[in-house]
């Protein structure tokens, strides 16, 4: 049940509430997640969405993208098998080829001990659902928070402590607004803004240490605000070192109090320079789509090639024939581990070379064929953001994002075979059709025609 409507979720793109209505109004859906019988209760609440993302992982999810990539290839293999040849026209027998091509088998005269496949590598980043972060932004939203956990524990200790802390609320935030709201301030107002903020949180912190040396306790905070006033110290930590460096950079930088793991990734894109959320590496194995890394760190994704290379050698016995990669992958260790190994490693590298080696008109042609090969996995990328929801993740925690992620990609993958078997069965139904307004004798003759 939880699988069924996390893969009904990611594949019709809607929200928790929704997907629970959509699944209470249709007994398809009801019988696809499991249920023996139509009911018109909701089978759980929208609550529990969240529950179900933390429980199924992305581990959990290659292993079901592993088995269900399994049994779609050998069923597409035994309907093709189950196809007669003979009555086929040339046509339908050039639809069959590129089905069996797109299954990514090798045929059966292939040697276990050559090199055989195409694997395609490349990287993107999955932005997150915050604003765009001002650190002026960030201070404030520090600064209420604090404000917000006084006002709880002054309640616990209010027949102990005769005054309530003092907080300047009001002056805060006007001068928040007042800078926040002007299209181009000046940089001496917004460093004036920020030690505001500073000295404001500052305050706010020490007052919390005496009214917890007052007697209050942090666990009524609630778990929630509890974390929040966490993040809001290390906001706080981080951005008086930057304004005493007068920098705008440091260590493991929070942006987004809410979801305090997002980092900015320096990306480099168009329009994009920077952008925040997680940086995942993907591999595309002769049409099936496989999650290799997340990180909300950034990192180089040429280091996941050799790994990605001996992961395909243990799952199918063989190396790659070519690796189409990006040119952030051609290395100096990347070429020797694939010329070791007679994988041809597509692309060229970043370095600047004094005189570029001559090149035949073979090996020109042999490079473009595996450029071109290698935009399949860019499509892959688009078609993940554009129609699966990678283009903005919407939840907040770590292993809920993780989920989402995962199951994008699994849906991808499922939706390949489900592909395979539409084209399948519209071949049938060409096929019987023909061969069944044929007459007896017709189907005689074409019989011996082809023997």
């Amino acid at each position: 049940m939880a699988f069924g409507a996390l893969y009904i979720q990611q594949r019709l793109g809607v929200t928790d509430r929704e997907t629970v209505e959509l699944i209470t109004e249709s007994p398809y859906l009801q019988f696809f997640i499991g249920l023996s019988g139509y009911q018109f209760t909701h089978p759980f609440d929208a609550s529990m969405m969240v529950h179900f993302r933390k429980r199924i992982g992305p581990d959990l999810i290659k292993i079901c993208n592993d088995m269900t990539k399994a049994s779609g290839i050998a069923l597409v293999k035994q309907l093709l098998s189950s196809l007669p040849e003979e009555e086929c026209t040339e046509g339908e027998n050039k639809e069959l080829a590129a089905i069996e091509s797109e299954l990514g088998e090798p045929p059966f005269s292939h040697d276990p001990s050559k090199n055989w496949g195409t694997l395609m590598l490349d990287a993107t980043c999955v932005p997150d659902d915050i604003p765009y972060p001002v650190d002026l932004r960030l201070l404030n939203e520090a600064r209420e928070t604090t404000e917000l956990v006084i006002d709880v524990l002054f309640k616990q200790v209010s027949d102990k402590v005769n005054r309530k802390p003092r907080c300047n609320r009001d002056k805060a935030r006007n001068l928040f607004l007042a800078i926040i709201k002007k299209k181009r301030p000046r940089k001496p107002e917004i460093r004036e803004a920020k030690r505001f903020q500073l000295n404001e949180i500052r305050r706010n912190l020490a007052a919390i240490d005496t009214l917890i040396h007052s007697g209050a306790v942090l666990l009524e905070l609630g778990s929630h605000l509890y974390r929040k006033l966490l993040v809001s110290s290390e906001v706080y930590r981080q951005q008086q070192e930057m304004y005493d460096a007068d920098s705008c950079r440091t260590a493991n930088r929070i942006v987004n109090l809410a979801k305090p793991h997002v980092r900015p990734i320096v990306r480099g894109k168009a329009g994009k320079k920077t952008e925040f959320g997680a940086k995942i590496s993907i591999s595309d194995d002769n049409g099936f789509v496989d999650l290799d890394r997340i990180s909300w760190d950034n990192y180089n994704e040429a280091n996941d090639l050799i790994r990605r290379v001996e992961q395909y050698k243990q799952e199918r016995g063989y190396f790659p024939e070519r690796v189409c990669a990006d040119a952030i992958y051609i290395t100096a260790e990347n070429k020797r581990y694939c010329t070791e190994h007679h994988i041809r490693l597509s692309g060229r590298g970043r370095s600047k070379r004094v005189a570029s080696p001559t090149e035949s008109p073979e090996q020109q042609d042999l490079f473009k064929s595996d450029l071109r090969k290698r935009s399949v996995i860019e499509g892959r990328i688009g078609t993940s953001k554009r129609k699966y929801g990678l283009d903005l993740i919407m939840t907040k925690l770590v292993e809920t994002s993780r989920s989402v992620i995962g199951m994008a990609l699994f849906v991808m993958n499922a939706e390949k075979i489900l592909r395979l078997l539409r084209l399948l069965f519209a071949l049938f139904v060409c096929v019987y059709m023909m061969f069944a307004s044929m007459t007896t004798r017709e189907r005689h003759v074409k019989r011996l025609a082809c023997n």
